[in-house]
Parts: C-alpha cells; sequence; structure tokens
C-alpha cells in the first residue's frame, strides 16, 4: 500500500525532529526526506509550528488509546491495566528520540506549541479518566478517587520507569524486565502498599 502523501509528511518529520529537535530540523530537510516539494509540504501544513503539533498529536498514545479502551471493557481490570500500561511503553519507546530532544529544548518553544502539547495531554487523561470512572461505577475502584487523578498516577508510573530507564539511561539494583515492572506497578497502583491488618478474634 503506498503512503499518502501527508502520512510521508509525518513519518519524515518524526524522523528529522527526533535527530535534530524542532529548532534544528528544516522544513526544507523534511520536504526532501518525505520526497515531496516545500510547496506541497505547506499545502498540508500551513507553518513548521503546526507540522509539528500535527506530529505530536498524530504520535501521541490518544490515538492508539481511544482504539483500545473498547476492546479492554470485557477483561478482568487487572489484566486492562497490563494491557494499558504495555502499551503505552511501547508508544514511549516509538518515539524515545524525539521526547529526550523535546525535553531539552521545550522552554524554548513558541507558546503555540506548548499549549497544543499540554492540549494533548489532557485529552489523554480525559480519554482514560472516562474509562476509569466506568470501573468506578462497577465498583470496583473507589468512587471517591478522583478519576483524572488516577489517569496522571498510573501514567506517571509508568512515564517515570519509561524517563529513568530510556531517556536517562539509569541502571537500578533490581533490573527487572518489562513485564515483571508493569506486574509490580499495577499492584502497587491497584492494592497500595498499606499492610492489611488481620481481623481480630472476637
Amino acid at each position: 500500500m503506498v503512503m499518502d502523501t501527508k502520512e510521508r509528511i509525518l513519518e519524515a518529520a518524526l524522523l528529522l525532529f527526533s535527530e535534530k529537535g524542532y529548532l534544528g530540523a528544516t522544513t526544507k530537510e523534511i520536504s526532501r526526506t518525505a520526497k515531496i516539494s516545500e510547496v506541497t509540504l505547506f499545502r498540508h501544513f500551513q507553518t513548521k509550528e503546526n507540522l509539528f503539533i500535527n506530529v505530536i498529536e498524530h504520535y501521541s498514545f490518544l490515538p492508539k488509546l481511544k482504539e483500545l479502551l473498547p476492546e479492554l471493557k470485557d477483561y478482568p481490570l487487572e489484566d486492562s491495566l497490563k494491557t494499558l500500561a504495555r502499551t503505552f511503553l511501547e508508544s514511549l519507546r516509538i518515539k524515545k528520540a524525539l521526547i529526550r530532544i523535546m525535553l531539552s529544548e521545550f522552554p524554548r518553544y513558541p507558546e503555540i506549541i506548548k499549549k497544543s502539547y499540554q492540549k494533548t495531554i489532557e485529552n489523554i487523561h480525559n480519554e482514560l479518566s472516562q474509562y476509569f470512572q466506568k470501573i468506578q461505577k462497577k465498583g470496583l475502584i473507589k468512587e471517591t478517587l478522583s478519576s483524572y487523578l488516577l489517569s496522571q498516577a498510573f501514567l506517571g508510573l509508568f512515564f517515570s520507569y519509561f524517563h529513568a530507564k530510556e531517556i536517562k539511561g539509569l541502571n537500578f539494583r533490581e533490573s527487572l524486565a518489562d513485564d515483571e515492572i508493569i506486574e509490580h506497578y499495577v499492584e502497587i497502583f491497584l492494592k497500595g502498599i498499606k499492610k492489611e491488618s488481620p481481623l481480630k478474634e472476637t
């Protein structure tokens, strides 16, 4: 299947932005990599800022999350969370180089990019918080907890793991495989760390 022009531009932009950052990559280089003219690039994405915003949105976790959540509705809760975590980590790894360079460049981005990035993150949390609301209505988790904060806490666990291991390259005393990390983190998220007191005999 031949990739359409817009998809080619986005793929080329991801590649160049990941290598040189938003500040270093040029639309001329992106056009050349996509094998199109710069005029064609601007016909699809009016400005470099608009192109970068589209790359962030297109390769964010949001499209995959929207696709995945309906498939999880009949899964046991623990299995659903493990699947979400695994898919989230895969999504981060696809754009690892871009994330690394964005973390260093972000303070120098135009305000429109910062606001768009924040909106994308909020949309991800809004989508996942709706999932947690449905789980709360089923009585599987406490209804008193903020579903939005549950989303932040859940994704935050795995982003911090990804950031430390993949971006910073840190080595920890306990070096576990992803599946083991997911197993532990999901258990911590679901059950917390407080040990239940045994029932007193009457």
